[in-house]
């Protein structure tokens, strides 16, 4: 695939990709809250990955058009966020401002695997449709 075609086809996972990295790098200023809720990082970690799941399966499908394999979904909507989600902490550990958190990581890996759940049975629904419109 030329590399024209596969920016205009994952156009909304780069941009997903860029802003998710830019937020993980920048320094955050002490904010102190009252929140009965401690470790909001670690679900905002989680959301953040079950967006980025979602968006590259739905641009994997080009945008649910098509249903795709098994293994495209595994790679699009588990393993890519994965290798992301671990090169995000791994940079912030060499960072002054920011570190590289393990349990930040867990999140992201049960974020992007609720992802794939979702997109499993997304994918599942476009199959099922695709044959009621062929009987």
């Amino acid at each position: 695939m030329r590399r024209s075609t596969v920016l205009r086809k994952y156009a909304a996972t780069i941009l997903l990709f860029v802003v998710i990295w830019a937020l993980c790098l920048i320094t955050v200023p002490e904010v102190p809250m009252d929140l009965p809720m401690t470790n909001l990082d670690k679900l905002v970690h989680a959301l953040m990955f079950l967006a980025v799941s979602g968006v590259a399966f739905f641009d994997s499908t080009n945008h649910l058009k098509s249903r795709i394999s098994m293994l495209r979904i595994l790679w699009s909507a588990l393993i890519y966020p994965l290798i992301f989600g671990g090169s995000i902490e791994i940079v912030q550990s060499f960072t002054a401002s920011r570190t590289g958190d393990w349990m930040d990581f867990l999140f992201d890996g049960v974020g992007a695997f609720c992802g794939l759940l979702v997109c499993l049975i997304i994918n599942k629904k476009m199959k099922n449709e695709r044959k009621h419109q062929n009987l």
